[in-house]
């Protein structure tokens, strides 16, 4: 793994970049977009996501069926038009697919670490990069305030829906507020502040991402304070520090394809 803070850096296997593993997720659109991670450090994240969460890419590595694709896209769609998580019945009818079968899609999908649904399958919870829980990761979007599951879904929204968001999020250490606003739909930060904003983009993946790495995905106010929170951790934390503009590359290259045709 690859621990990045400030100048400091522990180096391990991630750092040969000899390949850029990607999963085609439907015909022509490749996960991540390794066009748009310009920057080393964004580009040694997506290798240090890769090679920590083997598991994830294995349940992407097989490509969603044509409903079950679209069910997925409809999904998205809707919950980013709408600023709430869809009805099955809404799906339904945007897809042109029965509810019945949309229901069984959707338990596919969770299957995959795509949507969470609640115990009795009947209504969504979490569609990345949104969820129905507070984050603190507030994102707003055509109009609406919507809960990013961690700090790179919130930075991937932007270019995801092709919309320019305003983000706001406590820092995780002294719960002071950061501040950040997209330019050109998505493909660039507009302004942050305060100045020193650093994202820790942890490595950690146990079955689902929104409940092993997503709450460690976060803002901090400085780069001090993510010192001092991962000095506090009980257990070593794999991941890599990465400045605003590294962060939105990673953001980008993870969700921009989602809903490309």
């Amino acid at each position: 793994m690859i621990a990045t803070l400030g100048e400091e850096r522990i180096l391990g296997p991630v750092e040969s970049m000899a390949s850029e593993p990607t999963v085609e997720i439907r015909p022509g659109i490749f996960r991540p977009d390794w066009s748009v991670a310009t920057r080393a450090a964004a580009r040694r994240a997506l290798h240090g996501r890769i090679a920590a969460r083997a598991g994830l890419l294995d349940r992407w590595r097989h490509r969603l069926e044509a409903d079950e694709d679209a069910v997925w896209r409809t999904t998205l769609q809707l919950y980013g038009a709408c600023g709430q998580p869809p009805e099955f019945g809404d799906i339904a009818v945007a897809s042109g697919i029965s509810p019945e079968r949309v229901g069984t899609i959707l338990r596919k999908l969770q299957s995959h670490d795509l949507v969470m649904l609640d115990q009795a399958c009947q209504q969504i919870r979490l569609a990345y990069p949104f969820t129905e829980s507070v984050t603190g990761q507030r994102v707003k979007l055509n109009g609406h305030t919507l809960h990013a599951v961690c700090a790179i879904d919130a930075l991937g929204v932007a270019d995801m829906y092709g919309a320019d968001t305003a983000i706001s999020s406590p820092c995780i250490h002294c719960g002071k507020t950061i501040y950040v606003k997209t330019a050109g739909k998505g493909s660039a930060v507009q302004t942050f502040s305060p100045s020193g904003v650093v994202i820790w983009y942890d490595f950690a993946y146990d079955g689902s991402a929104a409940s092993s790495c997503c709450p460690a995905i976060a803002f901090f106010c400085s780069d001090q304070h993510l010192r001092h929170w991962l000095e506090a951790q009980t257990a070593r934390r794999e991941g890599i520090s990465l400045t605003m503009d590294e962060a939105l590359e990673v953001g980008r290259a993870i969700f921009g394809p989602v809903l490309e045709r």
